[in-house]
C-alpha cells in the first residue's frame, strides 16, 4: 500500500514540475494565409492558394522556440495553358529566435527549419494527375515575423515564410518547390 501511495504521489509531483515548467511557454490556435508557389523550372508561373491549419510554440528560453503547425497548403505553378495544383498536408518544425524581452506586448522573431509535406492530390485543369507526383516532399523553410498580445495569454502571430524544396515534386524530373507564404494567427497560451 505504501508502494502505490508513494507512486501516485511521485506521479503527481512529477506531473507538477512538468506542468509549471511548460506554463506560459506552449501556446497553440488556428492559422491562415497565403501561398505564392511556383518552381524551379523556366517558363512557369506562380499559382496563389490557400493555407490554413493549426499553429504551436514552445518557448524554450526568453530568445527562442520550437513552433510546429500542421497546415493544409495548396500550391503549385503554371506550365503554359495547365494549372498543376498540389495540395499538401505540410508539418513545418522551425526553430525561432525571438527579439525583446519575455512578457514584452510586441515580439519580433526569425526562423528556420523544415517542412515535410504530404501530398494530398494533384489536379491539372481539373484531371487528376496524383501518380506523376510523389507521396512526400520536404523544404527548407526561413522567414520572419512577429507576435503580438491582443489579450491576455492571446497573441497575434504575423509570419512571412519562404520554402526552398530540397527534394524532387515529380516522379520524373527534378522539380522543385518555391513557395512564398504569408499568414496569420491566432495562438493562445495553455
Amino acid at each position: 500500500m505504501k508502494k502505490i501511495i508513494f507512486s501516485c504521489l511521485f506521479t503527481l509531483a512529477a506531473w507538477q514540475l512538468v506542468y509549471t515548467q511548460m506554463e506560459n511557454r506552449f501556446s497553440i490556435g488556428p492559422r491562415i494565409g497565403a501561398n505564392f508557389s511556383n518552381v524551379n523550372s523556366d517558363g512557369t508561373k506562380s499559382l496563389t492558394g490557400l493555407v490554413a491549419g493549426i499553429t504551436s510554440t514552445y518557448s524554450i528560453n526568453e530568445t527562442s522556440g520550437l513552433t510546429v503547425d500542421l497546415l493544409y497548403s495548396g500550391e503549385g505553378y503554371k506550365s503554359g495553358n495547365l494549372d498543376i495544383g498540389l495540395n499538401y498536408l505540410k508539418v513545418p518544425i522551425l526553430y525561432n529566435l525571438f527579439f525583446g524581452r519575455l512578457g514584452e506586448a510586441f515580439r519580433p522573431k526569425i526562423y528556420l527549419g523544415i517542412a515535410p509535406g504530404f501530398l494530398l492530390s494533384a489536379n491539372s485543369n481539373d484531371n487528376d494527375i496524383k501518380n506523376q507526383y510523389k507521396s512526400s516532399a520536404v523544404d527548407l523553410v526561413g522567414g520572419l515575423g512577429f507576435n503580438h498580445r491582443v489579450g491576455n495569454r492571446i497573441w497575434l502571430n504575423a509570419d512571412l515564410r519562404s520554402f526552398f524544396g530540397i527534394t524532387s515534386l515529380g516522379e520524373s524530373g527534378d522539380l522543385k518547390n518555391r513557395t512564398l507564404q504569408a499568414s496569420l494567427g491566432l495562438a493562445y497560451g495553455i
